[in-house]
């Protein structure tokens, strides 16, 4: 039993976890774009082993590169601060771009994760997760949460939002969405068969009171 385990998480490792980490390292940099040039710098919150934001900086151009995590793994790529969740360990403005993907689903807080990403944020919080489609999606979405994050023994707790809960809470953190992209592409057969490319995206971020103009609605979103 004990081997078969080892081979399955083997085998997800090498068909689903390695693509998943190129194409949403490659999804976030696409909405970091030019905020770190000229050697800025990125914070990853929620990093795991530091292999997502380590391939981030490497596109943007991030000559500094750190990361938050409630459990900081004993091998990781880049620089690892443990911290309690909800408050991170720096002043404000302290990095070009944050990072957060597949994390806020997983927080006590997520609206309280998402203020503190874009006070330490001088220009931008990129962000990769989900989208509820009702209740179909959402045992959909907690049963590839339970798959993805057995091997880290991630706690999982099922709290995913629909457009206009992403937009409420977005707009509640002092933020607004400055672009998105959706349907996103994440697995190969067979595999996007059950992740589903229109459950996932990759949005920009940006301070609100910085701009007078438009706000670029997610999916669904009705004015």
């Amino acid at each position: 039993m004990e081997l078969l385990k080892r081979a399955l998480f083997s085998a997800h490792h090498h068909r689903v976890h390695l693509p998943r980490v190129e194409r949403v390292a490659a999804a976030l940099a696409a909405q970091i774009g030019r905020a770190c040039q000229d050697g800025g710098s990125l914070l990853d919150i929620g990093c795991g082993d530091g292999t997502v934001a380590r391939d981030i900086a490497r596109r943007v151009g991030a000559e500094r590169v750190a990361g938050v995590d409630i459990k900081v793994r004993p091998e990781v790529a880049i620089e690892v601060k443990a911290y309690d969740g909800l408050h991170l360990p720096f002043p404000d403005a302290s990095f070009d771009a944050v990072v957060i993907s597949d994390v806020l689903h997983h927080c006590q807080d997520p609206p309280a994760v998402l203020r503190e990403a874009l006070r330490v944020a001088t220009q931008v919080v990129a962000i990769k997760d989900h989208f509820r489609f009702g209740p179909v999606t959402e045992k959909l979405l907690l049963w590839m949460d339970v798959v993805g994050n057995a091997a880290p023994a991630v706690e999982v707790r099922g709290t995913y939002f629909d457009a206009r809960q992403w937009a409420e809470m977005v707009a509640g953190a002092g933020g607004r969405f400055a672009g998105i992209e959706w349907p996103l592409r994440i697995h190969d057969l067979p595999f996007r068969l059950v992740t589903q490319d229109r459950l996932q995206f990759a949005a920009r971020i940006e301070h609100a009171a910085r701009h007078a103009g438009g706000n670029p609605q997610p999916p669904g979103r009705t004015s």
